[in-house]
C-alpha cells in the first residue's frame, strides 16, 4: 500500500511539472522548428485578402485611378503567387518574413496612392 501511494504521488507531481516545462519550450507560438506554422500563413493570407478589399474600395470611391489599382492588384498576386510557390516545397522562416515584409510595403505603397491625389500611377 505505501508503495503504490508513493508511486501515486511521483505520478501526480510529474504530470503536474508538465504544464510548467511546456511553457517555457513554445516561445514563439507562430512559428515551429521549420518555419512559420499553418495560423502564421493563414494570417498572411487574411492581411493579403484585406490590402485587396482596401484597393477595391480606394477605386470605387476615386481614391485611386485604375491604373494604380491594376499596379497594386497585380503586386497582390505575385506575393500570392509567391506564397503558393514557396509552401510547396515548405515555407522556411526566411521566405515567410520575405513575403511578410513584401505586404507591408503593399500596404504602405496603398496609403501612399491614396494620399498623392494625383490620379495617376506613381
Amino acid at each position: 500500500m505505501r508503495k503504490l501511494l508513493i508511486s501515486v504521488a511521483a505520478a501526480t507531481a510529474t504530470l503536474a511539472a508538465v504544464p510548467a516545462a511546456a511553457q517555457y519550450r513554445d516561445h514563439n507560438p507562430g512559428w515551429n522548428q521549420r518555419g512559420p506554422s499553418r495560423p502564421a500563413v493563414n494570417n498572411l493570407l487574411r492581411q493579403l485578402d484585406q490590402v485587396e478589399n482596401r484597393i477595391t474600395r480606394s477605386q470605387q470611391r476615386r481614391a485611386i485611378s485604375p491604373r494604380e489599382a491594376m499596379s497594386l492588384r497585380r503586386e497582390a498576386n505575385q506575393i500570392r503567387t509567391r506564397l503558393a510557390f514557396a509552401s510547396r516545397g515548405g515555407l522556411s522562416g526566411r521566405e515567410f518574413a520575405n513575403l511578410q515584409v513584401n505586404v507591408n510595403r503593399l500596404e504602405q505603397r496603398l496609403r501612399f496612392e491614396r494620399q498623392d491625389r494625383d490620379g495617376r500611377r506613381g
